[in-house]
């Protein structure tokens, strides 16, 4: 319950107001999504002027703690990203509600997981048992030693030129040894970018949707993270874009064109033209994160090149073995210029000494192997099985408009919208918890738009039937 007093002490009335309402944020007695008093309310409950209200709900908005929705108040932030205090404030990663509660489901994700009556469709990556198989041949102890004294710290040799050979054509450009940085996955890339060229207080911009809004590596680094509305062809509001940057002055944009988390969607090329005109115009640099990179580059050629494709000099380059093996093989790479990599690298290499020579050669192994195209193939030829099972149980509830959803040009999950006849708020999640259905809200991914994440690369035909009781039950409820 919310104590409307304001705290002692000698500061501005405008100050308390604000140290009021934050303080009521971080201890969860404002949750997002609630509606504050009507200023004029607020004025008399706090016995101060209207006008003092008015500057600190001014100065709040600003901050992105509070939003204002024309016509209808003002209203606690139901995202995250954008809040930056001076310090670091350590409650809110104890305390859920600060963040719409994300970490809590998650963690019940994660317990219903192992429950063998569980539906899981939470999960992005492929499981274990489609991933393709990994094994380390014809290294000695002594060479691994020895690979390991001289590696650079950048990454080992072979495995950059495998790398070099598979994504040159992709991004239809010549890739320099001196230009990659091997990581251990791609969220390490995302680690070493804001340590080693963003700074505390900087703002960067990101998709929204997105599955950015998972990390919370950028708010540890006190990174202020934009959201920039996603339109349906997967594009992004450029107009939008333009006004973000003028207002926070954007160090970077990250973006996830090429079949992109949660939607699914691939940028049209002549969209991704424009983003670069306007990205060049603001000088502002992108970070593209390519997930399925080494798939298309491995497998067939790419109807719609990388953004790096068609601006090689103001855009990194992030992929990952990821699509491919799962977490068998925790590899990654940053494409860059070689003095960024060096930076880069220096940083990995004072913060934990490296990383092991092990996975790269196992990498480097696996992407040599002669049959790779046709092991890729046969494990397309397997999702998509796999997606046309999600896509036959989710038609009964399609056909009686509870349900929509696109499918996605790449990527092994549906963005799906939930037809009800409100707007769902965090704790109606739950009830794809109790019936053990797990999916991933929209609120995980910074929209709050009845829309789940339902992955199908774990799915089997012979759950279809309880599968579709349990969304019967959960939309009915929800209506």
């Amino acid at each position: 319950m919310m104590n409307w007093q304001l705290p002692s002490g000698t500061q501005s009335l405008y100050v308390k107001v604000i140290t009021l309402i934050t303080e009521a944020i971080n201890n969860g007695d404002l949750l997002p999504g609630q509606q504050l008093p009507a200023e004029r309310e607020l004025a008399d409950v706090l016995k101060v002027n209207r006008s003092t209200i008015q500057r600190a709900l001014n100065e709040l908005v600003s901050s992105g703690m509070l939003t204002r929705k024309r016509g209808s108040g003002t209203w606690v932030s139901m995202d995250k990203w954008g809040i930056l205090t001076k310090n670091v404030n350590w409650r809110t990663y104890l305390t859920a509600n600060r963040f719409g509660d994300p970490e809590s489901y998650l963690k019940q994700v994660r317990v219903l997981e192992s429950d063998p009556e569980t539906i899981n469709l939470a999960h992005f990556n492929i499981p274990s048992n489609l991933a393709l198989p990994i094994s380390l041949n014809h290294v000695s102890a002594p060479q691994l030693v020895e690979q390991e004294n001289r590696v650079d710290i950048s990454g080992a040799g072979t495995l950059k030129h495998q790398l070099m050979d598979w994504l040159s054509p992709l991004l239809q450009q010549s890739i320099a040894a001196n230009q990659l940085l091997i990581t251990s996955g791609a969220q390490q890339a995302f680690y070493l970018i804001t340590q080693g060229l963003l700074s505390y207080g900087d703002a960067i911009a990101i998709e929204k949707p997105s599955y950015f809004y998972q990390l919370t590596l950028f708010q540890v680094a006190g990174i202020r993270v934009y959201g920039i509305p996603l339109q349906a062809d997967g594009s992004l509001d450029l107009e939008e874009l333009q006004q973000a940057y003028y207002k926070h002055r954007f160090r970077f944009l990250f973006v996830n064109p090429n079949g992109q988390n949660p939607t699914g969607q691939m940028m049209p090329l002549v969209k991704r033209q424009a983003l670069i005109r306007v990205c060049r115009t603001l000088k502002l640099p992108i970070v593209e994160d390519d997930p399925f990179g080494i798939t298309s580059a491995v497998a067939t050629s790419r109807s719609v090149p990388p953004l790096k494709a068609l601006d090689p000099d103001n855009v990194l380059y992030v992929g990952s073995l990821s699509s491919l093996v799962g977490n068998q093989a925790r590899i990654g790479w940053l494409l860059a210029p070689s003095f960024i990599v060096d930076q880069l690298a220096d940083i990995r290499q004072q913060m934990e000494s490296g990383m092991s020579i092990f996975p790269q050669i196992i990498a480097a192994q696996f992407l040599a192997q002669p049959d790779l195209k046709q092991q890729i193939q046969r494990q397309k030829d397997r999702l998509q099985q796999k997606r046309q099972i999600l896509q036959d149980a989710l038609q009964p509830f399609v056909d009686k408009h509870q349900l929509s959803y696109k499918l996605p040009v790449n990527g092994n999950s549906f963005w799906v919208h939930l037809r009800t006849t409100r707007q769902l708020n965090v704790a109606d999640y739950n009830l794809f918890l109790k019936q053990r259905v797990l999916i991933r809200p929209g609120f995980l991914f910074g929209t709050h738009q009845n829309n789940v994440r339902m992955g199908f690369a774990s799915l089997d035909s012979t759950q279809v039937p309880q599968l579709q009781q349990r969304l019967k039950t959960i939309l009915a409820t929800l209506q």
